[in-house]
């Protein structure tokens, strides 16, 4: 989904001991018949919920034989529920929306906890970074859904009035340079100087992103952590040398991210697709001020980026395992619902037969003339098939400390890494 600043939840079956109790009343694996009616249980958050909703109503016009019952749920008490639930087999949903950076966790702690769902994903029709992600174990663990690609968001107005050429920014060094323009020519409503580019120096976003374009994560695929790889210390070197260049403006969680927006204090956000709604919602008066071109590149870089999205696990005791197959492949492949999950709720989806629709090819008049998706769907094709691990997310809170160390401290690269690397190695380095 949506937001990259998302809270990191506990797996922990502690916290939800008496949770049993209470969702143990919905039986082992789902509803099954009730009524000569096949009932789905699905649990899902706001707009990914609306849109499974609308998905329902429409598929039960021709199979009124299925009842689907929608539970609303925050994706912390999913989670937390979904721990539990998958541990003891009571309480649980026939269809469960996870987020996509969760899944390869949960798979991994429960083998057969979910449906293969091989038989019903053609993997052609997807993103081939969704068809990665939702493949662990030789299995198809969840339907893909919606997707992130990244590309650079700017304001044409200042671009315009310090005489930068946004096709001009092919590397990050271009960035640096356009951004001391910029900030030597442009004020914000408030009278401020513009700067180039918000960052968290505390958090792994920046440099992530740069060994996105290199094609590595942080561990290889035996589950091995490699962040003092060689790509991996020419990411956080170059993100450094931006951050340092003096052009980034310093944010702290997602509020701050979002005021960037509000503010105007920024000339250009590298960010998913899903930015769009964030910036049309917070920054209504600069209509036509906003476009989109790719990600400058670093040196030998060759993959485009991607940020968020979420897919969906069917839980493998189901009593209705056909009935529930047949719902998820009819609401995550009829086109017009995947149009319509986009245009109303910014769920951008990975299946590539759904960029035919209308609304992909009509862009969006806020950010101008020029096609704001066009640039997304080509980035979306180019994401690197990257390794996944899980132990991504525990991990996580060391690379970010070993960011802070880098960015706000000055520490040297090379011996930050190679301390990283010991450290995971350690916590997470299969023998």
């Amino acid at each position: 989904m949506k937001k990259t600043m998302k809270k990191i939840v506990s797996g922990g079956l502690s916290l939800l001991a008496l949770s049993s109790l209470f969702l143990s009343a919905c039986g082992n694996g789902g509803s099954g018949k009730q009524g000569g009616k096949t009932t789905l249980t699905v649990w899902a958050w706001d707009v990914a919920l609306k849109q499974l909703e609308e998905a329902g109503k429409v598929y039960q016009e021709s199979h009124p034989d299925v009842e689907l019952k929608f539970e609303e749920m925050g994706t912390d008490q999913i989670y937390k529920k979904l721990s539990t639930s998958l541990a003891t087999g009571n309480g649980i949903a026939d269809i469960i929306c996870i987020e996509g950076e969760y899944l390869v966790g949960y798979a991994d702690k429960f083998p057969e906890g979910f449906l293969d769902l091989s038989d019903i994903v053609e993997e052609k029709d997807f993103l081939p970074s969704k068809i990665s992600e939702v493949k662990y174990n030789d299995k198809i663990q969840a339907f893909p859904w919606d997707a992130g690609p990244e590309a650079l968001f700017y304001r044409t107005d200042y671009f315009e009035e310090a005489g930068v050429d946004a096709a001009s920014l092919k590397t990050w060094e271009d960035l640096i340079e356009a951004g001391k323009k910029i900030e030597a020519t442009c004020k914000t409503p408030s009278g401020d100087p513009v700067k180039m580019l918000p960052v968290d120096p505390r958090k792994t976003n920046f440099y992530t992103l740069m060994r996105s374009q290199l094609g590595k994560g942080a561990f290889d695929e035996n589950g091995n952590p490699i962040v003092n790889s060689a790509e991996s210390i020419q990411a956080m070197k170059e993100a450094a040398k931006v951050y340092e260049s003096g052009v980034c403006l310093n944010y702290n969680g997602w509020d701050e991210y979002e005021q960037t927006v509000v503010n105007q204090s920024v000339a250009c956000i590298p960010e998913a697709v899903w930015m769009i709604g964030t910036i049309k919602d917070k920054g209504p008066d600069t209509k036509g001020k906003w476009s989109v071109v790719d990600l400058p590149m670093i040196s030998g870089g060759q993959y485009s980026c991607n940020n968020g999205g979420s897919d969906i696990v069917i839980n493998a005791k189901t009593k209705s395992p056909d009935a529930a197959k047949d719902f998820l492949k009819f609401a995550m492949t009829d086109t017009k619902l995947q149009a319509s999950g986009f245009e109303n709720f910014g769920l951008y989806p990975s299946y590539i037969p759904s960029y035919e629709e209308e609304v992909f090819s009509k862009g969006d008049p806020f950010f101008g003339s020029t096609n704001v998706y066009t640039v997304f769907i080509e980035n979306g094709k180019k994401v690197a098939d990257i390794a996944t691990s899980p132990n991504s997310l525990e991990a996580n809170d060391s690379i970010s400390a070993a960011v802070s160390k880098i960015f706000l401290n000055k520490e040297d690269v090379e011996k930050t890494m190679n301390d990283l690397q010991t450290e995971l190695e350690g916590k997470f380095a299969k023998k």
